[in-house]
Protein backbone atom coordinates (compact mmCIF):
# COMPACT_ATOMS: atom_id res chain seq x y z
CA UNK A 1 0.00 0.00 0.00
CA UNK A 2 2.46 2.46 1.18
CA UNK A 3 4.75 1.90 -2.39
CA UNK A 4 1.27 2.87 -4.47
CA UNK A 5 0.92 5.76 -1.84
CA UNK A 6 4.31 6.98 -3.00
CA UNK A 7 3.46 6.34 -6.74
CA UNK A 8 0.41 7.93 -6.94
CA UNK A 9 1.99 10.90 -5.16
CA UNK A 10 4.88 11.39 -7.36
CA UNK A 11 2.34 10.72 -10.60
CA UNK A 12 0.59 13.81 -8.85
CA UNK A 13 3.55 16.06 -8.79
CA UNK A 14 4.61 15.34 -12.36
CA UNK A 15 1.14 16.21 -13.45
CA UNK A 16 1.25 19.38 -11.26
CA UNK A 17 4.99 20.21 -12.78
CA UNK A 18 3.60 19.72 -16.23
CA UNK A 19 0.74 22.01 -15.86
CA UNK A 20 2.77 24.61 -13.97
CA UNK A 21 5.53 24.43 -17.09
CA UNK A 22 2.44 24.63 -19.39
CA UNK A 23 0.87 27.50 -17.85
CA UNK A 24 4.33 29.38 -17.96
CA UNK A 25 4.96 28.53 -21.47
CA UNK A 26 3.30 31.58 -23.79
CA UNK A 27 2.44 31.17 -27.50
CA UNK A 28 2.53 34.17 -30.56
CA UNK A 29 1.71 33.99 -34.31
CA UNK A 30 4.41 36.14 -35.90
CA UNK A 31 4.16 37.60 -38.96
CA UNK A 32 4.61 34.65 -41.44
CA UNK A 33 1.56 33.24 -39.53
CA UNK A 34 3.53 30.70 -37.08
CA UNK A 35 3.14 29.63 -34.02
CA UNK A 36 6.01 30.60 -31.65
CA UNK A 37 5.85 29.20 -28.47
CA UNK A 38 8.41 29.62 -25.40
CA UNK A 39 8.63 27.96 -22.05
CA UNK A 40 9.72 31.36 -19.94
CA UNK A 41 10.34 34.79 -20.45
CA UNK A 42 13.18 34.75 -22.83
CA UNK A 43 16.85 35.83 -21.54
CA UNK A 44 19.02 34.80 -24.21
CA UNK A 45 18.29 36.36 -27.59
CA UNK A 46 20.12 36.38 -30.68
CA UNK A 47 19.62 38.90 -33.43
CA UNK A 48 19.50 38.20 -36.90
CA UNK A 49 20.35 41.24 -37.43
CA UNK A 50 21.48 44.15 -35.46
CA UNK A 51 19.31 46.61 -36.87
CA UNK A 52 16.74 44.81 -35.07
CA UNK A 53 17.66 46.33 -31.77
CA UNK A 54 15.44 49.09 -32.53
CA UNK A 55 12.67 46.66 -31.70
CA UNK A 56 14.03 45.84 -28.32
CA UNK A 57 14.43 49.80 -27.27
CA UNK A 58 11.07 49.81 -27.29
CA UNK A 59 10.36 46.98 -25.12
CA UNK A 60 13.54 46.87 -22.94
CA UNK A 61 13.51 50.16 -22.45
CA UNK A 62 16.13 50.55 -19.78
CA UNK A 63 18.80 48.44 -21.79
CA UNK A 64 17.87 47.12 -24.73
CA UNK A 65 20.87 45.10 -24.99
CA UNK A 66 20.34 43.23 -22.10
CA UNK A 67 19.03 39.79 -23.36
CA UNK A 68 20.86 40.28 -26.08
CA UNK A 69 23.82 37.33 -26.51
CA UNK A 70 24.89 37.37 -30.02
CA UNK A 71 23.89 39.65 -32.90
CA UNK A 72 25.15 40.18 -36.90
CA UNK A 73 27.60 42.97 -38.11
CA UNK A 74 25.51 44.71 -39.79
CA UNK A 75 24.88 47.89 -38.04
CA UNK A 76 28.51 48.80 -37.47
CA UNK A 77 29.10 48.01 -41.61
CA UNK A 78 25.90 49.62 -42.98
CA UNK A 79 25.21 52.33 -40.13
CA UNK A 80 28.62 53.02 -38.07
CA UNK A 81 27.65 56.20 -36.98
CA UNK A 82 23.96 54.61 -35.29
CA UNK A 83 26.46 52.13 -34.13
CA UNK A 84 29.03 54.21 -33.05
CA UNK A 85 26.33 56.50 -30.66
CA UNK A 86 25.19 53.37 -29.20
CA UNK A 87 28.38 51.79 -28.21
CA UNK A 88 29.36 54.77 -26.37
CA UNK A 89 26.04 54.20 -24.11
CA UNK A 90 26.43 50.88 -24.31
CA UNK A 91 29.77 49.80 -24.53
CA UNK A 92 28.66 45.75 -24.00
CA UNK A 93 28.26 46.33 -27.63
CA UNK A 94 31.20 46.49 -28.61
CA UNK A 95 31.89 42.87 -27.05
CA UNK A 96 28.90 41.31 -28.18
CA UNK A 97 29.06 37.77 -30.25
CA UNK A 98 28.82 37.60 -33.95
CA UNK A 99 26.80 35.26 -35.57
CA UNK A 100 27.77 37.04 -39.22
CA UNK A 101 28.41 40.09 -41.04
CA UNK A 102 26.05 41.45 -43.04
CA UNK A 103 24.61 38.55 -45.29
CA UNK A 104 22.44 35.92 -45.11
CA UNK A 105 25.48 33.54 -46.52
CA UNK A 106 28.22 34.81 -43.31
CA UNK A 107 25.70 33.38 -40.33
CA UNK A 108 26.94 30.56 -38.59
CA UNK A 109 24.63 28.28 -36.98
CA UNK A 110 27.07 27.23 -35.19
CA UNK A 111 28.16 29.95 -33.69
CA UNK A 112 24.40 30.52 -32.81
CA UNK A 113 23.98 27.27 -30.91
CA UNK A 114 27.18 27.74 -29.39
CA UNK A 115 25.50 30.85 -27.67
CA UNK A 116 23.11 28.74 -26.25
CA UNK A 117 19.62 31.07 -26.95
CA UNK A 118 16.48 31.05 -25.69
CA UNK A 119 14.57 32.81 -28.65
CA UNK A 120 16.24 33.82 -32.09
CA UNK A 121 14.33 36.93 -33.86
CA UNK A 122 14.64 37.00 -37.66
CA UNK A 123 13.21 39.01 -40.53
CA UNK A 124 11.57 37.80 -43.48
CA UNK A 125 13.89 39.73 -45.65
CA UNK A 126 17.56 41.38 -45.45
CA UNK A 127 20.97 40.84 -44.46
CA UNK A 128 19.77 37.75 -42.05
CA UNK A 129 18.43 34.37 -42.54
CA UNK A 130 14.88 34.43 -43.82
CA UNK A 131 12.20 31.89 -43.94
CA UNK A 132 13.21 28.02 -44.41
CA UNK A 133 16.71 29.36 -44.91
CA UNK A 134 19.40 26.42 -43.86
CA UNK A 135 20.16 28.20 -40.21
CA UNK A 136 16.22 28.87 -39.12
CA UNK A 137 15.30 25.37 -40.29
CA UNK A 138 18.49 23.77 -38.21
CA UNK A 139 17.76 26.22 -35.37
CA UNK A 140 14.01 24.65 -35.07
CA UNK A 141 15.07 20.92 -35.61
CA UNK A 142 17.65 21.57 -32.76
CA UNK A 143 14.56 23.65 -30.81
CA UNK A 144 15.57 26.96 -30.47
CA UNK A 145 12.38 29.36 -31.03
CA UNK A 146 12.64 31.44 -34.05
CA UNK A 147 10.59 34.81 -33.93
CA UNK A 148 10.10 36.34 -37.44
CA UNK A 149 8.93 39.79 -37.60
CA UNK A 150 9.13 42.83 -40.21
CA UNK A 151 9.59 46.16 -40.91
CA UNK A 152 10.96 45.99 -44.18
CA UNK A 153 8.06 44.37 -46.80
CA UNK A 154 5.19 45.06 -45.44
CA UNK A 155 6.43 48.37 -42.63
CA UNK A 156 3.08 49.83 -41.41
CA UNK A 157 0.78 46.29 -41.02
CA UNK A 158 3.53 44.48 -40.03
CA UNK A 159 5.03 46.81 -37.48
CA UNK A 160 1.99 46.05 -35.19
CA UNK A 161 1.70 42.04 -35.61
CA UNK A 162 5.97 42.15 -34.78
CA UNK A 163 5.96 44.71 -31.85
CA UNK A 164 2.81 42.89 -30.36
CA UNK A 165 4.25 39.39 -30.68
CA UNK A 166 7.06 40.52 -29.35
CA UNK A 167 6.14 42.08 -26.38
CA UNK A 168 4.11 39.41 -25.28
CA UNK A 169 6.95 37.01 -25.60
CA UNK A 170 9.43 39.25 -23.59
CA UNK A 171 6.95 40.27 -20.88
CA UNK A 172 6.21 43.62 -22.23
CA UNK A 173 3.02 43.62 -23.44
CA UNK A 174 1.84 47.14 -21.87
CA UNK A 175 5.56 49.07 -23.47
CA UNK A 176 4.44 47.73 -26.74
CA UNK A 177 0.76 49.03 -26.63
CA UNK A 178 1.84 52.09 -25.34
CA UNK A 179 4.31 52.77 -28.62
CA UNK A 180 1.39 51.23 -31.06
CA UNK A 181 -1.36 53.26 -29.63
CA UNK A 182 0.99 56.53 -30.36
CA UNK A 183 1.73 54.91 -33.72
CA UNK A 184 -2.18 54.40 -34.61
CA UNK A 185 -3.35 57.93 -33.34
CA UNK A 186 -0.20 59.48 -35.75
CA UNK A 187 -1.11 57.13 -38.46
CA UNK A 188 -4.95 57.57 -38.38
CA UNK A 189 -4.10 61.72 -38.92
CA UNK A 190 -2.73 60.47 -42.51
CA UNK A 191 -4.76 57.56 -43.80
CA UNK A 192 -8.14 59.26 -43.04
CA UNK A 193 -7.26 62.25 -45.50
CA UNK A 194 -5.57 59.86 -47.94
CA UNK A 195 -8.68 57.73 -48.32
CA UNK A 196 -10.11 60.85 -50.32
CA UNK A 197 -7.48 61.40 -52.72
CA UNK A 198 -7.67 60.41 -56.44
CA UNK A 199 -5.20 59.43 -58.88
CA UNK A 200 -5.55 62.53 -59.86
CA UNK A 201 -3.96 64.17 -56.34
CA UNK A 202 -1.16 62.04 -56.38
CA UNK A 203 2.20 63.68 -56.75
CA UNK A 204 4.60 61.15 -58.55
CA UNK A 205 7.82 60.35 -56.04
CA UNK A 206 10.97 59.20 -57.50
CA UNK A 207 12.78 57.50 -53.76
CA UNK A 208 16.52 56.96 -54.67
CA UNK A 209 17.69 54.50 -52.03
CA UNK A 210 21.42 55.04 -50.91
CA UNK A 211 22.32 57.11 -53.92
CA UNK A 212 26.30 57.48 -53.83
CA UNK A 213 26.51 54.50 -51.44
CA UNK A 214 25.06 51.94 -54.66
CA UNK A 215 27.33 51.15 -57.47
CA UNK A 216 24.80 53.19 -60.20
CA UNK A 217 21.90 55.53 -60.15
CA UNK A 218 18.77 54.51 -59.67
CA UNK A 219 18.40 52.36 -56.74
CA UNK A 220 14.61 52.38 -55.72
CA UNK A 221 12.05 50.65 -54.24
CA UNK A 222 8.68 48.91 -55.99
CA UNK A 223 5.33 47.91 -54.35
CA UNK A 224 6.22 47.26 -50.93
CA UNK A 225 9.24 48.35 -48.55
CA UNK A 226 9.08 51.83 -48.67
CA UNK A 227 7.67 52.00 -51.77
CA UNK A 228 3.88 51.00 -49.87
CA UNK A 229 4.94 54.15 -47.73
CA UNK A 230 5.20 56.89 -50.48
CA UNK A 231 1.94 54.92 -51.94
CA UNK A 232 0.30 54.68 -48.21
CA UNK A 233 0.51 59.02 -48.44
CA UNK A 234 -0.61 59.70 -51.43
CA UNK A 235 1.84 59.67 -53.71
CA UNK A 236 2.43 57.62 -57.11
CA UNK A 237 5.88 56.00 -56.58
CA UNK A 238 7.23 55.80 -60.21
CA UNK A 239 9.39 52.70 -59.22
CA UNK A 240 6.12 50.47 -58.58
CA UNK A 241 5.44 49.66 -62.15
CA UNK A 242 8.60 48.35 -63.09
CA UNK A 243 9.94 47.14 -59.74
CA UNK A 244 7.97 44.53 -58.82
CA UNK A 245 9.42 43.50 -55.23
CA UNK A 246 10.86 45.88 -52.34
CA UNK A 247 14.30 46.89 -54.07
CA UNK A 248 15.35 47.12 -57.70
CA UNK A 249 16.73 49.27 -60.21
CA UNK A 250 15.98 51.49 -63.07
CA UNK A 251 17.58 53.60 -65.74
CA UNK A 252 17.99 57.00 -65.93
CA UNK A 253 16.70 57.59 -68.64
CA UNK A 254 13.77 55.81 -67.19
CA UNK A 255 13.33 57.99 -64.03
CA UNK A 256 13.92 61.61 -66.89
CA UNK A 257 10.91 60.60 -68.80
CA UNK A 258 8.98 59.53 -65.63
CA UNK A 259 9.53 63.42 -64.68
CA UNK A 260 8.49 63.06 -61.14
CA UNK A 261 7.27 66.15 -58.95
CA UNK A 262 8.87 64.60 -55.81
CA UNK A 263 13.23 63.71 -55.41
CA UNK A 264 13.75 61.64 -51.83
CA UNK A 265 17.02 60.35 -51.51
CA UNK A 266 17.71 57.65 -48.33
CA UNK A 267 21.57 57.16 -46.64
CA UNK A 268 22.64 56.54 -43.63
CA UNK A 269 26.46 56.86 -44.34
CA UNK A 270 29.27 58.65 -46.69
CA UNK A 271 29.50 59.13 -49.68
CA UNK A 272 26.06 58.57 -49.68
CA UNK A 273 23.38 61.45 -47.49
CA UNK A 274 24.50 61.37 -43.93
CA UNK A 275 21.93 61.18 -41.49
CA UNK A 276 21.13 59.19 -38.25
CA UNK A 277 22.43 59.19 -34.73
CA UNK A 278 24.64 62.04 -33.93
CA UNK A 279 24.61 63.90 -37.50
CA UNK A 280 24.07 67.75 -37.26
CA UNK A 281 21.77 69.34 -39.86
CA UNK A 282 24.57 70.76 -41.80
CA UNK A 283 26.11 68.08 -42.27
CA UNK A 284 22.72 66.50 -43.10
CA UNK A 285 22.48 69.23 -45.72
CA UNK A 286 25.80 69.41 -47.12
CA UNK A 287 25.78 65.60 -48.07
CA UNK A 288 22.32 65.97 -49.62
CA UNK A 289 23.84 68.57 -52.06
CA UNK A 290 26.74 66.69 -53.10
CA UNK A 291 23.77 63.73 -54.19
CA UNK A 292 22.03 65.98 -55.85
CA UNK A 293 24.92 67.86 -58.08
CA UNK A 294 25.40 64.57 -59.68
CA UNK A 295 24.73 64.75 -63.30
CA UNK A 296 22.67 61.83 -63.70
CA UNK A 297 19.58 63.47 -61.76
CA UNK A 298 20.39 67.25 -61.55
CA UNK A 299 17.70 68.09 -64.32
CA UNK A 300 15.06 66.90 -62.30
CA UNK A 301 12.38 69.66 -61.35
CA UNK A 302 12.35 68.93 -58.48
CA UNK A 303 16.17 69.44 -57.72
CA UNK A 304 16.46 72.12 -59.75
CA UNK A 305 13.76 73.98 -57.96
CA UNK A 306 15.96 72.75 -54.42
CA UNK A 307 13.25 70.72 -53.16
CA UNK A 308 14.46 68.04 -53.02
CA UNK A 309 14.82 65.46 -49.43
CA UNK A 310 16.94 62.96 -47.74
CA UNK A 311 15.58 60.51 -45.26
CA UNK A 312 17.60 58.07 -42.86
CA UNK A 313 17.57 54.73 -44.95
CA UNK A 314 17.56 52.78 -41.82
CA UNK A 315 13.84 54.10 -41.32
CA UNK A 316 13.04 50.91 -43.73
CA UNK A 317 13.86 48.30 -41.65
CA UNK A 318 12.57 49.87 -38.27
CA UNK A 319 9.73 50.51 -35.46
CA UNK A 320 10.05 53.95 -35.77
CA UNK A 321 9.17 54.08 -39.16
CA UNK A 322 6.20 56.64 -38.50
CA UNK A 323 8.49 59.22 -38.59
CA UNK A 324 9.33 58.31 -42.31
CA UNK A 325 5.22 57.95 -42.75
CA UNK A 326 4.66 62.00 -41.47
CA UNK A 327 8.67 63.32 -43.20
CA UNK A 328 7.46 61.20 -46.76
CA UNK A 329 3.65 62.61 -46.35
CA UNK A 330 4.91 66.41 -45.61
CA UNK A 331 7.03 66.19 -48.93
CA UNK A 332 4.54 64.53 -51.30
CA UNK A 333 1.30 66.80 -49.81
CA UNK A 334 2.87 69.97 -48.38
CA UNK A 335 -0.29 72.00 -48.18
CA UNK A 336 -2.98 68.68 -46.99
CA UNK A 337 -0.38 67.88 -44.50
CA UNK A 338 1.41 71.13 -43.08
CA UNK A 339 -0.28 70.35 -39.88
CA UNK A 340 2.32 67.85 -39.59
CA UNK A 341 5.31 67.38 -37.31
CA UNK A 342 7.54 65.01 -37.15
CA UNK A 343 9.81 66.69 -34.54
CA UNK A 344 7.16 66.88 -32.38
CA UNK A 345 6.43 63.08 -33.03
CA UNK A 346 10.27 62.00 -32.72
CA UNK A 347 9.91 64.20 -28.66
CA UNK A 348 6.86 62.07 -28.44
CA UNK A 349 8.77 58.49 -28.92
CA UNK A 350 11.68 59.95 -27.15
CA UNK A 351 9.80 60.34 -24.20
CA UNK A 352 9.15 56.61 -24.04
CA UNK A 353 12.68 55.54 -24.62
CA UNK A 354 15.93 56.19 -21.78
CA UNK A 355 17.86 56.73 -24.76
CA UNK A 356 16.25 59.26 -27.40
CA UNK A 357 16.52 59.46 -31.14
CA UNK A 358 19.47 61.80 -31.63
CA UNK A 359 20.82 63.35 -34.74
CA UNK A 360 19.09 64.33 -38.06
CA UNK A 361 16.99 62.13 -39.65
CA UNK A 362 15.42 63.77 -42.64
CA UNK A 363 16.54 67.21 -44.11
CA UNK A 364 15.35 69.44 -47.10
CA UNK A 365 17.93 70.81 -49.63
CA UNK A 366 16.70 74.42 -48.58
Amino acid sequence: MRRLYVIRLLSCLLLLLGLCQSASAVEVTDVLGRKVQVEHAPQRIVLGEGRLFFALALLDRDNPFQRVVGWQNDMRLLDPHTYEVYAKLYPQITKLPLIGQASEQSVSAEQILALKPDLAIFSIAGEGPTQHSPVADLLEKAGIPVLFIDFRVHPIRNTRVSLEALGTLLGREAQARQYLSLYDRHLAKITERVAAFNDMQRPRVFLELLPGVWQAPGHTTGKSGLGSVVEAVGGHNIGAAVVPGALGDVSVEYVLKADPDVYIATGNRAPGVLLGAGVSEQTARDSLAKITARPEFAPLRPIQAGQAHGLWHDFYNSPFNILAVEALARWIHPQQFADLDPRATMAEINGLLKVGLDGQYWIDAQ
